[in-house]
């Protein structure tokens, strides 16, 4: 054989061969189920979008696999986190929602109980950041930061387990700006949280939009006063009201795991075919007019997704070389180291 045409020969065999995989790959998910978890409880901002994908994932993957939702609630995501990284198989049928802040932070702020490196993950992507808001009911009268500033009365704000976003934010407002917080941890979910606000148990709460069943603007139960990111006009951020240096700090990383959203993420050393699968699948899922409908109706953010490989970078980058400083702060917050 001439040596060119054998040159031609291997050409074609190895594309062949590196083609047969992600042909198997998709091959694999015809007939299958696709276990995808939420490590919050039912009915909260976390289990809702869970649920709203796996609704649309499966008619996107190839092979159309049934998609089975369920719920591993605990630690604010940690436990989802150490099941994924260290019990879960690793063939593409199992696919998680763990959470925000304790699953993202609680690694970072060295927690024990936290069994798992982020970075190795298999990060499928996240649908939006996701924008936090600090509700307080209308009954109280409060409408504004500036009336929230000055009023002497005491507000209830509801948590859930410390190391969260919900708890720790107002809790950093309290000490830092001298907002007039009680903040009372223990809910099991933002559910919980928002039937207290609705009974008045609580009279605020940190939080999206999508946590709760029905708009609370809208419906008149509650004003949004802060946010997170400039995504709400005429609702002032989060930073730009922190007065103090180490305040901002400690403020800038919570920002992460809003900025990372609801990621759905897979357990680590994913193959690199299903990988792509799932990332695409993802991809098309959350930006097809049915989702982004269905989305915005539930009050999430959608319009700007963030895909698997931006998520993994972004996770490595932010999330290493925190000031010992800030850790032990949010380590004082959470009660728990993380």
């Amino acid at each position: 054989m001439h040596k060119s045409t054998r040159l031609v020969v291997i050409a074609a065999l190895a594309f062949l061969t590196g083609a047969r995989f992600p042909a198997q790959a998709q091959d694999f998910y015809a007939g299958k189920n696709v276990s995808i978890f939420a490590g919050r409880p039912p009915g909260g901002g976390v289990d809702s979008e869970m649920r709203l994908v796996a609704e649309f994932l499966g008619a996107q993957i190839p092979g159309h696999p049934r998609m089975i939702a369920q719920n591993m609630p605990g630690a604010g995501g940690v436990v989802l986190g150490n099941y994924l990284y260290n019990v879960a198989p690793k063939d593409g049928l199992t696919i998680a929602v763990p959470g925000r802040t304790a699953f993202l932070l609680s690694p970072v702020t060295r927690n024990e109980n936290a069994r798992y490196e982020l970075p190795k993950f298999t990060w499928i992507g996240s649908a939006a950041s996701s924008n936090f808001i600090l509700w307080i009911r209308k009954s109280t009268g409060i409408t504004t930061y500036a009336e929230l500033k000055a009023s002497k009365k005491t507000i209830v704000i509801g948590g859930s387990s410390g190391g969260n976003s919900d708890t720790v934010v107002p809790e950093l407002l309290a000490k830092y700006e001298h907002l007039p917080f009680k903040v009372v941890k223990g809910y099991p979910g933002t559910a919980e949280q928002a039937l207290a606000l609705q009974s008045g148990e609580i009279e605020g709460m940190f939080t999206e939009r999508a946590s709760f069943s029905s708009d609370p603007q809208a419906s008149g139960l509650a004003v949004p006063i802060l946010q997170t990111f400039p995504l709400e006009p005429g609702i002032p951020l989060t930073m730009e009201i922190a007065s103090d240096p180490r305040e901002k700090a400690i403020l800038a990383l919570f920002e992460v795991p809003l900025h990372v959203g609801l990621a759905l993420v897979a357990p680590p050393g994913l193959d690199p075919a299903k990988t792509k699968i799932l990332r695409e699948a993802y991809r098309k899922a959350v930006t097809s007019p049915d989702y982004i409908a269905q989305a915005s109706k539930r009050g999430f953010s959608v319009g700007a997704p963030n895909s698997g490989e931006d998520l993994q970078a972004y996770v490595e980058k932010s999330l290493s070389n925190i000031p010992d400083s800030v850790i032990k702060e949010f380590q004082e917050y959470s009660g728990n180291g993380g």
